[in-house]
């Protein structure tokens, strides 16, 4: 004949069942919300299957150089501007975006704002004065004489100036204005010949007024001598030996000796003005 149980058994039987219930309980009120066949606890929507679900973006680290300032953020922007417009970074029409502004943030991302600016500047600009000469029949060939001096132009320019980060990269002229009109410069110059005349000596009328002997200085030095001016590099690199080492101190027939040694080295660009006035080249 079986033994009843004693009432503290049937009290700890009855406290194990309560137990194993409670447990199936939480267990079924977590089950049946992921399966979809009850709605979730606090009103929420059955779970919807993965296709539907939507993925919250990731933040990622964002740095923006802008010039010397450099900003460094956290953000879930998921483009650049975006992320520009959410760090309320200044966009200007001009201004150059690295990486380009839709671009997608799915890592640590580096963006570079260079900034572009657009100024006019007024600008000056000489016109030269024409030069123009006229021949002398009654002038010994080597002198000249002013008839009117003239003057320089002047012109306005409006520049259209482009700056890259605070570099100028082009500019543009837009607009051109002359404020003054230039007016040439009259020289008269002879063309006679003495009898015996060579160039060289029509080229001494016009460096140093026919002087052979003539001396330029300045602060106490020797800028040029003879009737040819010669600097004295260019006279004591060229001379014969036994000539003096002085131009000025030298004849007339021992500096034409040098200076056709230095045409013949240089051409008539040894003597740049005078040459072009008596129409050597």
């Amino acid at each position: 004949m079986p033994t009843s149980p004693t009432p503290r058994a049937v009290r700890a039987s009855r406290r194990a069942d309560l137990r194993r219930l409670r447990h199936l309980l939480a267990l079924t009120a977590v089950a049946l919300p992921l399966i979809g066949l009850v709605p979730s606890p606090a009103g929420m929507p059955p779970t919807a299957s993965a296709d539907e679900v939507e993925v919250e973006p990731v933040p990622q680290v964002v740095t923006v150089v802008d010039g010397l300032t450099v900003q460094f953020a956290v953000t879930a922007a998921s483009t650049v501007v975006e992320a520009l417009r959410e760090l309320e970074v200044e966009r200007r029409p001009l201004d150059r975006i690295e990486p380009d502004l839709l671009t997608p943030i799915d890592g640590p991302t580096v963006i570079q704002v260079t900034r572009v600016e657009l100024t006019e500047q007024r600008i000056e600009v000489a016109l030269p004065r024409e030069l123009v000469r006229v021949e002398d029949p009654g002038m010994l060939r080597g002198y000249a004489r002013v008839d009117r001096a003239g003057r320089a132009g002047k012109r306005v320019d409006t520049q259209l100036i482009m700056t890259v980060a605070g570099e100028e990269e082009s500019r543009l002229t837009i607009a051109s204005e002359v404020v003054r009109e230039p007016r040439e410069r009259l020289e008269r110059v002879g063309t006679r010949m003495l009898p015996g005349d060579t160039v060289w000596d029509a080229l001494a009328r016009c460096e140093a007024s026919g002087r052979w002997d003539a001396v330029r200085m300045s602060g106490g030095r020797v800028l040029y001598s003879g009737g040819l001016q010669f600097a004295p590099r260019t006279w004591n690199a060229f001379r014969p030996e036994g000539f003096p080492e002085q131009a000025s101190d030298a004849t007339r027939e021992q500096q034409i000796e040098v200076a056709e040694r230095v045409q013949a080295r240089q051409g008539w660009g040894a003597w740049p003005a005078c040459s072009r006035r008596l129409g050597l080249r």
